[in-house]
């Protein structure tokens, strides 16, 4: 897995990004594991897609496409990904999905977008209820409880070498 997430960031343009790079990244992953203790969400899926989400940005700006092209580059390097192939299909529709705002139905995707959504603090935007799925992530916008997220300590993957 260390091979993989240095390939990701070595190939990301906006690697060192402080809107959507790899501290983004990481923080995405601490949310997606603190939202994985109150559902039956894939945790795999989830922190590969706090890897792969934002990895093909081309700019912090409006970039709609950069979804579909982490989709494109995840099924590039398929065989360098450890999920099986329905785990790899819900990563592929999570990060080829996650800014068209539809909300999903399948928890791990709803979870992946979740975990991204209460980050959008970073731009100055407040998290709303009304665009999250899960229960306690709900809670979390609804009374601004950031502090549970920013405390919650689990092991990330993301990170530079």
């Amino acid at each position: 897995m260390k091979e993989l997430v240095s390939k990701v960031i070595k190939e990301a343009k906006l690697a060192e990004s402080s809107i959507h790079g790899v501290g983004h990244w990481q923080r995405v992953e601490r949310n997606g594991a603190y939202l994985c203790q109150f559902n039956h969400a894939n945790f795999d899926v989830v922190r590969l897609f706090a890897l792969f989400h934002d990895s093909k940005r081309e700019d912090d700006y409006r970039d709609l496409e950069h979804g579909p092209r982490a989709e494109v580059y995840l099924r590039s390097i398929k065989d360098l990904v450890p999920l099986e192939s329905g785990h790899f299909e819900n990563l592929c529709i999570a990060c080829r999905t996650h800014t068209v705002g539809k909300i999903p139905e399948n928890e791990t995707i709803a979870t992946c977008w979740d975990a991204d959504r209460l980050e959008i603090g970073r731009v100055g935007i407040q998290p709303s209820e009304k665009f999250l799925v899960n229960q306690e992530a709900k809670r979390i916008a609804r009374e601004s409880d950031f502090d549970v997220l920013e405390h919650f300590e689990h092991s990330g993957m993301i990170g530079f070498d």
